[in-house]
This record gives C-alpha cells, structure tokens and sequence, in this order.
C-alpha cells in the first residue's frame, strides 16, 4: 500500500477525547472514515510531492508536523486544533497551485528521493495528480475551518 496521509474532521472535543491516546484516535479515525457523510482528505501517496511544492513555494506548512503528535504505535497520528485548521487553510488558500506548479521540478524531486519516486516517469500526469490531490487538501481545511471544527490526521506507513 505504501506511505499515505489523510485528514478527517472532527469536532474540538472529539480530538481532545483521543489526544494522547493512540487507540482511541485510531479508533476514531477508522470509524469516520467509513462515514460517508463526515468531510475527509485522503490525499493518498501524493503527501511529498505536495510537501515539496509547499517548500520550494515558501508556503509555511508542515504537512505531518504542524498538528499536535498523538503517541502511536504503527501509524503516526496528528490533531490539529481549530486554530491550527484556520491557520492552515488561510496558508493553502494564499497559495494556488499555479504558484505551486512553478516549482515542479521532477529531475529534482527524484535526487531529493521524494516520495513515491514517479516524478519523471510521466511528469505531466504526475503534476496533474499533484494538483487534483492539492485540490482536496485546500477544499478540506478551508471548509473544516470555515465550520470551527478540527482535524485529525492519519500518516499510515
């Protein structure tokens, strides 16, 4: 399956029921995401290319490192407090991914063994892979911080 980064939403006092808990946010975390009706980002294999273009943009966030660590056993897992969410979502809507594409530089991101090392095998689909997962990454933090809420984040390796 391979190293993949996801988000759910959650309200404050739901994550702040699983901070230092592992199990519960697991728990949780595999509860939402089977809710069709709860907001979600699964922006799968495409976390280091993103995290690359937000680097080399100047973009200041941190994918798996701006929330809050939840101790773990196996998958890494990450709150983010509302205040983090509107942080977040003001950063990713501050910077479209034309500004992102700029920086596209397969040749690059494969010396620098971004993951998952596809960048110059169709480096025209992969920017659009780039962008659709992009996409649902601003979508989420805008609408989750738009509602108050928080996120839980799931670094599955």
């Amino acid at each position: 399956m391979g190293m993949t980064l996801g988000f759910i939403e959650v309200t404050p006092e739901r994550l702040d029921g699983v901070m230092g808990d592992s199990e519960q946010a697991e728990e949780l975390y595999d509860e939402l995401s089977d809710d069709e009706t709860v907001r979600d980002a699964f922006i799968e294999k495409a976390w280091d290319g993103i995290q690359y273009l937000l680097d080399e943009a100047g973009v200041g966030v941190e994918l798996r490192m701006d929330g809050d660590p939840i101790e773990h056993d196996g998958d890494e897992f990450n709150g983010f407090p509302p205040e983090v969410v509107k942080s977040i979502a003001e950063s990713l809507n501050a910077a479209p991914f034309e500004r992102l594409a700029e920086h596209y530089d397969p040749a690059d991101m494969m010396a620098r063994g971004i993951y998952p090392r596809i960048w110059d095998t169709h480096p025209a689909e992969e920017l659009e892979y780039l962008s659709e997962n992009y996409a649902k990454l601003r979508e989420f933090f805008d609408a989750v911080a738009r509602t108050g809420n928080a996120a839980l984040g799931c670094f599955s390796f």
